[in-house]
């Protein structure tokens, strides 16, 4: 334990121990120093003692900045996970949350792609109207998705006119999507009728960042 409060000394046992899952020990690390206010650079010098006198695994040093990125990045101060109007989650966190399904996919030898899908919801470009019109089909669509969507799903909105629902692979069916499309219908008005499709999700986490960025263009 350091003044700073971030306790490394499991990555020292599992770094000592030749344990095969020190990634995962330094992920954790990373994320703890992240939450507990740790400059990066301090962490690094902590993974770099901790191989001492060798030169730290580029994937461990990774592992560790990687998450104490995302870390910061969902705990950063000028940007809410969740919208407090429509308890809407923000891109950041449903970018935070896919990196979390990658790594388990990998941590259990499977596929994310075959695991999740997003679930977007597009409203038209008809009905966009200024902003607190656009707050209000927020708020509508926001009520829908949770009506749907009721379990451990991360509902988002990615751009003015476009929302997703990160589900598991088995809850984006057609009898889901299809109950989606009719409450959208009536509570939406005329011009508001949105299209639904299921974003399937890229292959590898490098593909996030691109996906994310197509749905909020």
């Amino acid at each position: 334990m350091f003044s700073s409060g971030l306790n490394v000394e499991p990555l020292v046992d599992a770094v000592r121990g030749g344990r095969s899952d020190v990634n995962v020990v330094a992920h954790e690390v990373g994320a703890s120093a992240a939450q507990l206010g740790v400059p990066l650079h301090e962490v690094l010098d902590h993974v770099e003692r901790a191989y001492a006198p060798a030169e730290p695994p580029s994937a461990v040093t990774r592992a560790t900045a990687v998450a104490w990125a995302e870390r910061i990045l969902v705990d950063s101060a000028d940007i809410a996970c969740e919208d407090p109007l429509t308890s809407l989650a923000s891109v950041p966190y449903i970018r935070s949350r896919l990196a979390e399904i990658y790594r388990g996919a990998d941590r259990d030898g499977r596929r994310a792609t075959d695991t999740h899908a997003l679930v977007v919801v597009e409203l038209s470009r008809a009905g966009r109207g200024h902003g607190l019109e656009q707050a209000v089909r927020a708020l509508d669509v926001a009520q829908v998705l949770h009506t749907v969507f009721t379990g451990d799903e991360t509902i988002a909105q990615l751009s003015p006119r476009r929302f997703g629902a990160l589900v598991a692979r088995a809850r984006a069916d057609d009898v889901t999507l299809t109950l989606l499309g009719l409450l959208l219908d009536r509570t939406l008005a005329e011009r508001d009728r949105a299209r639904l499709w299921v974003e399937h999700l890229p292959g590898s986490a490098d593909g996030i960042a691109p996906v994310l960025a197509a749905l909020g263009e």
